[in-house]
């Protein structure tokens, strides 16, 4: 009981000491600052390293989405030519029957 009292009263008075020791540039202010320093760095590195990944991804995104509008761009250009080659063919057909049905018309 008594070594927990005691341990107790330790870190009370080392709190209330490490405010006013922060305030100078003590060791105790330099200890906390590479404390959090160390905790600071290591934030803004996995923040950094966030970041980076995002905007991998977002360039993927961006590829996939440009890619996919080609191949979409191609599957139209193929479609309308396919559309094109059916009328050219629907003209002639509409022609060789004109002609058949001229050559056998009784006039």
């Amino acid at each position: 009981m008594k070594k927990k009292l005691v341990a107790l009263l330790a870190v009370a008075v080392l709190s209330m000491s490490s405010v006013y020791a922060a305030e100078a540039q003590g060791p105790v202010s330099k200890w906390l600052d590479n404390l959090t320093g160390k905790v600071a760095r290591k934030e803004q590195s996995a923040y950094q390293k966030q970041q980076a990944k995002q905007q991998k991804l977002a360039e993927k995104k961006k590829k996939r989405e440009q890619k996919l509008a080609q191949k979409r761009a191609k599957q139209r250009q193929k479609q309308l030519e396919r559309q094109r080659k059916a009328q050219e063919h629907q003209k002639k057909v509409q022609k060789k029957k004109s002609l058949l049905k001229e050559l056998f018309s009784e006039d």
